[in-house]
C-alpha cells in the first residue's frame, strides 16, 4: 500500500471515530453503564491499538532513517570529490611527490683557533 493511501485511510478512519464518538455523546450513551466484561474488552482494544500505532510509527522512522542513511552514502559515492572533512591526497602519480635531491653546494667553514 502506498503512503498516501495509506495516510488517506488513517485520516478516514480517524474521522469516522471521532464522528462515532460526537453522536453517542450527543444522543446521551453512557460507556459506563456496560456490563464490565465490554469496558475491559473495550480497554485491551485500546490498548493493543495503541501498541500497534507505537510499533508502526517505530518501524516506519526507522525506515525514513536507514533510507536517508543509503542516500547518504549513495550520494557520496557518486560525487567522491565533494570536500569533506577527512584529508585526501591529490589525483597525481606518486612520482611527483618522492624527494628529488639537489646537488649540494660545497661549504666549508675554516676552524678558527
Amino acid at each position: 500500500m502506498k503512503t498516501g493511501r495509506f495516510g488517506g485511510l488513517l485520516l478516514t478512519t480517524g474521522a469516522a471515530v471521532g464522528v462515532a464518538a460526537v453522536v453517542g455523546l450527543v444522543a446521551g450513551f453512557e460507556p459506563s453503564r456496560l456490563p464490565a466484561a465490554l469496558l475491559d474488552i473495550a480497554v485491551y482494544k485500546l490498548t493493543f491499538a495503541a501498541a500497534a500505532a507505537l510499533l508502526a510509527t517505530g518501524a516506519i522512522v526507522r525506515r525514513y532513517a536507514k533510507r536517508d542513511a543509503a542516500d547518504v552514502e549513495s550520494r557520496e559515492s557518486v560525487l567522491p570529490n565533494v570536500e569533506t572533512d577527512v584529508p585526501r591526497l591529490p589525483d597525481a602519480p606518486a612520482s611527483e611527490f618522492t624527494a628529488r635531491r639537489e646537488p649540494q653546494a660545497d661549504v666549508r667553514v675554516p676552524k678558527s683557533h
